[in-house]
């Protein structure tokens, strides 16, 4: 049982040792802590003493200010070491902290005094800085830096640095041997002032400026190297931007020797003000004509020009200010532009460009008057003999006017600001002022004067108003006279208004537009009614009389009573025609009766035999008596007893022969004789004339046979070799149908209805 306790016991004593070791090892240091107020003012210095450090709290520190920093350490050595808010605590938690202080502010077994320009690293945030003065072996140091020893004591200055208006670099910097560093990029106006010193704290090395395409080799750009400037105090550089560097990137480089190299570095610039005046106009410009003047070329890439102001005209008083500027001048002649550069600090640099201002304008020429009358037209109007003032005065220039001269007509008459003219004889003159400016610019203008008389032309209208009433679209003549004292008729002018409704010329007078020129005017009117119309007079002077006259415009005849006239007389042509032709065919017809009755008819037979051929037969319009009674060359018309006694002649002579005795009408010798009506041949002439244009038809007049036909249809004697015809026809009485035998000797005859006894002319 022994050894097996004893076993337990050695692993646990294996397991408590190296606890104790690192908790010994890592013990915190116990650091006093002092803010900078306390410790500044001491003048013997602050003792620090073996194994002891004092924390001294600068406070919040950006990267946009460089602090100036003195150390200085007595007695002993001393660690100085610079940490931020975040990386103190490393420290005091006993930590290594070697990767934490910064360096560039930091000095191991430092003794003696030292001073330097140092800048806060760039962060997003302002940091609190602490500097640690440790006189002690701390765990962290890695075995680097004091170890303690003796009491020792310190002195710190701590303030913000001096800074320039135009800073390129001001902070502190460490290279290794051999080493070389960017400090700063920068480009600047050619013609700056650009200086830099350096602060060696340890080591040595060269500082020098090189362009971008120098950066990988030796070359630098001359007269910008420090070299060697290690164990001087403070070494300073000033240079001029030459003009092929003008704003070209250039870079301050720093490079180290054999050996570490510490120090603070200041670099600036003093930036040119050299304004710089562009003219667009290229040194010319015309009076009232605005040029750009543009400063924008003036060096400013540090934003050194504060103001930017201009004097156009050499007055000492501010016209514009700013890189961009517009210009004008109102007289010509030669101008100074002064432009006044002030820089941030206050330096101020003038410059001046010329620009040379000319009169190109012609001046205007204005004529006024007067006197006179001033037309529509812009002509001014003046009475004859009378006087007319012409004035200069209101013609302009741009700049000044010199001289002024008048001409009528092209003839010079005067070289006056004013002029008088008259003229005795009317007509139209042109007046020409002509103005000189300054710069031997002209301007002519030209006023027309027309000269009038003051009779004015009378109407003479007594052929007009004799007109008073004309009919609808009937060709009317008007004429027009006047009578003037001074024009002649030729001169005289007349123009017809013939709407005086309208307004045509637009001057508000509705009756003097001129519808129609001349002294005569041939028109029409087509509006029924009273119409008016205006006639104006003009002489050579424009006066003018004038006069509306009123007419009364009537229908023309109307087409519809001459066409009632002409058909009244077609009327009266057709009645008379009518009457004619009934009296000719009546005259006609009572003469075929007669004719009939000479030959032995009876007026019962000759006016049924009329009737009869009349009805059955086409006559022409014109039938003559004859070719009424039936009658044609070389026929015999008979009666019914003719015909009866020729037939019974005839039956006699068949049965005895031709020599018996011839029976004659025993009345024959007591019947009184018919006269013979004769027609009118005048009237006859008259009838056929009216109606000459038809042509009567052809009708067939069969010869009339002797005999007559008995009643009941008996046939007539006849020689036994005669072949008798039988004819048959309807009543044109009483429409009943009977026949008729007709002998060879006969053509014709009438025969009496056998049912109503009126006489039938049959015809073969």
């Amino acid at each position: 049982m022994g050894s097996p306790r004893l076993l337990v016991l050695l692993l646990v004593g294996l397991m408590i040792t190296p606890i104790a070791i690192a908790t010994e090892g890592r013990a915190a240091p116990q650091c006093d802590v002092q803010d900078l107020s306390a410790v500044i003012s001491s003048s013997q210095g602050i003792a620090v003493d073996p194994g002891a450090c004092l924390i001294v709290d600068i406070g919040l520190r950006s990267d946009s200010t460089t602090l100036a920093i003195d150390y200085e350490v007595m007695d002993d050595a001393m660690d100085v070491l610079m940490f931020d808010q975040n990386d103190i605590q490393t420290y005091e938690n006993g930590q290594n902290y070697r990767s934490s202080f910064n360096k560039e502010a930091s000095f191991e077994s430092m003794v003696g005094s030292v001073w330097l320009d140092w800048t806060p690293p760039q962060s997003f945030s302002t940091k609190n800085w602490y500097v640690v003065f440790d006189n002690s072996a701390h765990d962290g140091d890695e075995g680097f830096g004091d170890q303690g020893g003796m009491t020792a004591r310190f002195k710190i200055q701590l303030a913000p640095a001096s800074t320039e208006t135009y800073p390129l670099v001001h902070d502190t910097f460490m290279l290794q041997p051999g080493e070389r560093a960017n400090l700063a990029s920068f480009s600047i106006d050619s013609g700056s002032d650009m200086s830099y010193w350096v602060h060696p704290i340890s080591g040595t090395g060269d500082i020098f400026i090189q362009s971008d395409n120098q950066l990988d080799g030796d070359l630098v750009i001359a007269d910008t190297s420090i070299d060697d400037f290690g164990g001087q105090d403070t070494t300073q550089l000033d240079w001029i931007v030459p003009e092929y560097l003008d704003l070209q990137n250039l870079n301050l480089m720093a490079e180290a020797d054999t050996s570490p190299l510490h120090f603070s570095i200041k670099s600036w610039f003093d930036p040119v003000i050299s304004p710089q005046i562009v003219d667009f106009s290229n040194g010319t410009a015309s009076i009232g004509e605005k040029i750009v003047l543009d400063a924008s070329e003036t060096p400013n890439s540090r934003n050194q020009i504060r103001t930017l102001s201009w004097d156009f005209d050499s007055d000492m008083v501010e016209d514009a200010t700013g890189f961009l500027v517009e210009a004008s001048w109102d007289t010509p002649g030669m101008k100074t532009i002064t432009l006044t550069a002030e820089s941030e600090s206050g330096e101020t640099v003038v410059t001046s460009h010329q620009i040379e201002v000319i009169d190109v304008e012609d001046p205007i020429a204005v004529i006024t008057a007067e006197g006179g009358i001033l037309d529509l037209n812009g002509d001014r109007r003046v009475l004859r003999t009378t006087e007319l003032v012409l004035l200069a005065s209101n013609s302009y220039d741009d700049h000044a006017l010199s001289s002024s001269s008048w001409s009528v007509d092209g003839t010079p008459i005067s070289s006056a600001s004013q002029y008088v003219v008259s003229w005795d004889d009317i007509g139209t003159y042109v007046v020409t002022l002509t103005v000189t400016d300054s710069s031997g610019n002209t301007g002519s203008v030209n006023s027309t004067i027309i000269v009038y008389d003051s009779t004015v032309p009378i109407l003479v209208t007594t052929d007009i108003t004799q007109i008073t009433e004309v009919t609808q679209g009937e060709k009317v003549e008007l004429k027009a006279k006047a009578a003037d004292e001074w024009d002649g008729q030729d001169a005289l002018r007349f123009t017809w208004d013939l709407d005086l409704s309208r307004d045509t010329n637009n001057d508000g007078d509705l009756t003097n537009d001129a519808d129609f020129t001349g002294p005569t005017l041939t028109t029409s009117f087509d509006k029924i009614g009273k119409t008016k119309f205006a006639v104006t007079v003009y002489d050579e002077s424009n006066n003018s009389d004038f006069e509306v006259f009123e007419i009364q415009v009537v229908e023309p005849p109307s087409n519809t009573g001459l066409f009632a006239i002409i058909a009244v007389i077609f009327l009266v042509i057709i009645i008379v025609c009518g009457v004619v032709l009934f009296g000719y065919k009546g005259i006609q017809r009572r003469h075929a009766i007669e004719m009939l009755m000479e030959s032995g008819l009876s007026l019962n037979e000759a006016t049924a035999r009329v009737q009869s051929v009349v009805r059955n037969t086409r006559l022409p319009t014109f039938a003559k008596a004859a070719q009424m009674a039936g009658i044609v060359e070389g026929g015999v018309v008979m009666s019914s007893q003719q015909m009866e006694a020729q037939s019974k002649a005839d039956e006699m002579a068949a049965i005895y022969g031709n020599d018996s005795q011839s029976q004659v009408d025993p009345n024959a010798g007591f019947r009184p004789s018919t006269p013979t009506r004769q027609v009118d041949p005048a009237i006859a002439e008259a009838a056929l004339a009216a109606f000459a244009d038809e042509q009567p038809k052809p009708v067939a007049i069969s010869t009339p046979v002797s005999g007559k036909v008995k009643s009941g249809g008996v046939a007539l004697p006849a020689k036994v070799q005669s072949i008798n015809h039988t004819l048959k026809n309807d009543c044109s009485s009483c429409g009943k149908p009977f026949t008729v035998e007709m002998p060879p000797s006969v053509n014709s005859a009438v025969v009496a209805c056998p049912s109503c006894g009126s006489d039938q002319l049959f015809e073969r």
